[in-house]
């Protein structure tokens, strides 16, 4: 069990709930039919459901935010004057559908929540798919799978394109046994891709093994900016036209699982950029805001992990966000009454008696180191220097430091950053 759940009995039907999970339905559109908060609603689904689910939400929101985006952008002149004409965001997918333009209202009401919907979010060219990309999925599989190369099923099999392609990304100064055991891992694996005995590949596997394959130089490209095996991300987005399941399904693997659509790096740079463009907008950082945007995202094929993939990883909403946000930003709620009035996120809570006498204390010592190192600079002689060096943070090096030096036009002091002049003597 994950989480803080509601006590159970809360709703009625829990599969139903599993099933508008696995559907795509937005999770504010869920709590209204099911009579529950949007935060019981998220960890009630995070706690019950499952890998697959998330698979089958993915599937679908993916489906539903693609089609939505294009009935919006086909018809982004309409929805502009229905937005002039002061119909609220929640109106205007109903408008469309009674003009006779069929949109999912559900998904349409959370896009067009978004700045820059419809004209912002409009759907770039999808990047044309490379022969080089499939050659590069087939052959990491193949290494991760721990295949044998077949040369002699290579020297049959293998079309004179894929060797093309690799003699021309590859550097010249490659080995020749090196490039046939790599067309000779490729046309292994897509054999044993055919006979099913191999069906699968994570994103996070297939990322660790070309991370390894570049520390160790296996391989080297003409391009330095065209790498060979395609980097992760790149293979994704471009392959997989930002999908990692849609890479797989184009040489006949499929994903085993939900959690094999991201890496560790995955979760981070969604809450990164959600936290991001909340702090941008101005927007509370809540389930159902994560949830339209990771909606959003999907309409330009940006895949995120969902609300409740975050509150089964890491606990709670709350232990999610502060994953990628400083102490200070997750602290929005006032206290209890009863409970300290502030946190010191070095000594922990205190009462703001306590904080306005360390704050005061802080104070005076600046003072007083002001006064010291004045009355030291006014007593130095022409064309000579004070310099303070402070204790490093910890892992940080140089140690940083500050320094003044008398001059004609009086003192200029610096750190170690830089300088600046101050004609002023410094006084105490």
């Amino acid at each position: 069990m994950s989480g803080m759940i509601p006590p159970p009995g809360w709703f009625t039907d829990p599969e139903a709930l599993r099933k508008a999970y696995r559907n795509g339905d937005p999770i504010q559109t869920v709590a209204a039919a099911f009579g529950g908060s949007i935060n019981d609603i998220a960890y009630t689904i995070s706690d019950q459901s499952d890998s697959e689910d998330d698979l089958k939400r993915s599937r679908s929101i993916r489906r539903r935010s693609l089609a939505t985006t294009g009935v919006l952008a086909g018809n982004e002149d309409m929805v502009e004057r229905l937005f002039a004409a002061d119909i609220s965001r929640e109106d205007i997918p109903k408008v469309l559908s009674a003009l006779g333009i069929e949109v999912d209202n559900d998904i349409a009401v959370e896009l067009l929540h978004i700045p820059g919907v419809p004209g912002g979010q409009l759907e770039e060219p999808l990047p044309p798919r490379r022969l080089s990309d499939k050659l590069s999925l087939l052959y990491i599989t193949g290494k991760y799978h721990g295949i044998e190369p077949d040369y002699e099923l290579a020297l049959g099999k293998i079309s004179l394109n894929a060797v093309t392609k690799l003699r021309e990304l590859l550097h010249p100064v490659l080995p020749y046994r090196r490039l046939a055991e790599i067309l000779a891992v490729i046309e292994t694996t897509a054999l044993a891709i055919r006979a099913r005995t191999i069906t699968t590949l994570a994103y996070a596997d297939y990322e660790a093994t070309v991370e390894t394959h570049s520390r160790r130089r296996v391989t080297a490209t003409n391009d330095p900016d065209d790498p060979w095996p395609v980097p992760a991300s790149i293979l994704r987005r471009r392959y997989g036209h930002g999908f990692w399941e849609e890479a797989l399904r184009t040489v006949g693997l499929h994903l085993a699982s939900g959690e094999d659509r991201f890496s560790e790096l995955d979760y981070f740079e969604a809450l990164d950029g959600y936290t991001e463009e909340c702090i941008e907008f101005e927007y509370p950082m809540d389930i159902d805001v994560y949830d339209r945007w990771v909606i959003a995202e999907t309409a330009i094929r940006h895949e995120c992990p969902s609300a409740a993939e975050l509150i089964r990883r890491y606990g709670t909403w709350a232990a999610a966000l502060a994953s990628v946000l400083p102490p200070q930003c997750t602290e929005e709620t006032k206290p209890d009454e009863g409970e300290p009035g502030y946190v010191d996120y070095d000594s922990g809570w205190g009462t703001l008696e306590e904080l306005e006498e360390w704050e005061q204390n802080l104070d005076n010592d600046w003072q007083a180191a002001g006064k010291l190192i004045g009355q030291l600079v006014e007593a130095m002689p022409a064309d000579s220097f004070l310099h303070i060096r402070y204790a490093a943070p910890a892992g940080r090096q140089p140690a940083p430091y500050a320094r003044a030096m008398t001059g004609p036009e009086g003192v200029y002091c610096g750190n170690r950053l830089g300088c600046w002049p101050n004609p002023a003597r410094m006084a105490s």
